[in-house]
């Protein structure tokens, strides 16, 4: 997925080789990323020489984002117009740009654009038939030998929900009551951020270009004496946008308007960071994901519904990797530091579960290759096919997984169609 969608960064264990340029707890890999990474900055090599101080092992985070020209895209121009949004050189690498365009270019794909699936068919011996879905107001049936829902967790959920029949009076490939089960979305909230004494050159950038501390994700450490399952990356950037200081914290050192707080932003616009700070979320039974009994879509159909919350490990992996956050800033020079709050597990772009992979028909919705336990020609791709986060963005292994997914079918097409 790395050479295809093109990621940059630098490998900590090459071959079972370890470079500290990298991160020094990944896993063997084969072969360099395919790119070197981002370029860093004068704040991201500031908190990189206070990490080495603290003598943890801080490293560039890779980006799927060109640090070169690769695959005829240009590299990137660090504009950040690819905070929430796309790219106007492509050098963000997506589904959108690299991948889509060439399976069109085979002649074998059509892509149906601004059309809504409603529901997917199965007949009466549980096999799905095809799916439905609306495109300027008016209803069509694709008859499928396959289908391959991915469609994000929130709505893969919701349309196997939807998809009632005779087969699966609760919705498709729910007669085991697992779809919507184990939900949950990436432990994000519980930030730190900090005050300098100093400018940071921070107008600039984007999200991906930052330094990483991996030293307190999942089992890099020794967890004796600690009451909770996981950790967290800690991660800085230099991305920041003019807009965003009329936000800024205050740190109890000026009020939140009037005179003295145009003040205080005035000369501190450009003194703080927000660190970003993934960790660890397990999943849990009684977090899960329904059809909202009231409230409905435009086109009239129930929405999802998030019945969910952190639970006590989420909470002390947040405030023990705040406290590494707040000890990486301090050493670095900062003055003053404030702790977000946890927040809630609501809609999210880092979201799991609902339709879990496992060998047990029973406690999980589809098997070891991403296809269905009760509807065999029916594959569910992305990250609601997981049953656990770690401490890092869940991009690249739900695009394995679909890669997975789609190598198994087209193994055993003859097996899964009929």
């Amino acid at each position: 997925m790395e050479y295809e969608l093109g990621v940059s960064g630098k490998a900590g264990n090459l071959n079972g080789k370890i470079d500290s340029r990298g991160n020094v707890f990944e896993g063997s890999r084969k072969r360099e990323y395919p790119m070197p990474p981002l370029r860093g900055t004068g704040f991201s090599e500031m908190m990189a020489t206070a990490a080495r101080k603290l003598e943890w092992h801080p490293f560039p985070g890779p980006a799927a984002i060109n640090s070169r020209t690769y695959q005829n895209r240009a590299g990137c121009a660090y504009h950040g117009y690819c905070n929430r949004g796309g790219c106007h050189v492509n050098a963000k690498g997506s589904t959108a740009v690299p991948t889509i365009p060439k399976a069109q270019e085979t002649g074998r794909l059509k892509v149906v654009t601004q059309a809504t699936v409603t529901t997917v068919e199965a007949d009466t011996d549980g096999r799905v038939s095809g799916v439905n879905y609306l495109k300027n107001g008016v209803e069509y049936f694709q008859p499928a030998d396959v289908v391959l829902l991915a469609s994000y967790v929130y709505e893969n959920v919701r349309v196997l929900l939807l998809s009632k029949s005779k087969a699966y009076p609760n919705g498709l490939s729910n007669n085991h009551r697992q779809v919507g089960r184990h939900y949950f979305s990436h432990n994000q909230g519980a930030s730190v951020t900090a005050l300098f004494p100093r400018n940071l050159n921070n107008w600039y950038g984007l999200p991906a270009q930052g330094t990483a501390v991996d030293d307190w994700a999942d089992d890099n450490f020794d967890h004796s004496g600690l009451d909770f399952i996981g950790g967290g990356n800690l991660w800085i950037y230099s991305d920041r946008r003019p807009i965003s200081a009329a936000d800024m914290n205050t740190f109890d050192r000026a009020p939140q308007w009037g005179s003295a707080w145009k003040a205080f932003v005035k000369e501190n616009a450009d003194r703080w960071n927000t660190a970003y700070l993934q960790k660890t979320t397990l999943p849990y039974e009684d977090n899960f994901l329904d059809l909202d009994p009231t409230v409905r879509d435009p086109l009239g159909f129930p929405v999802c519904r998030i019945t969910a919350d952190f639970k006590d490990n989420e909470k002390k992996v947040a405030a023990f990797i705040q406290d590494k956050m707040v000890q990486w800033f301090m050493t670095a020079g900062a003055v003053a530091t404030a702790r977000g709050q946890l927040g809630t597990m609501g809609p999210t772009t880092h979201a799991y579960g609902g339709t879990r992979m496992g060998n047990n028909p029973e406690t999980n919705v589809v098997d070891r290759w991403g296809f269905s336990h009760e509807a065999p020609n029916l594959g569910i791709l992305g990250a609601s096919v997981m049953g656990t986060s770690g401490a890092h963005n869940p991009t690249l292994t739900a695009q394995a997984l679909a890669w997975r997914t789609a190598e198994h079918l087209a193994k055993n097409w003859k097996t899964i169609r009929k």
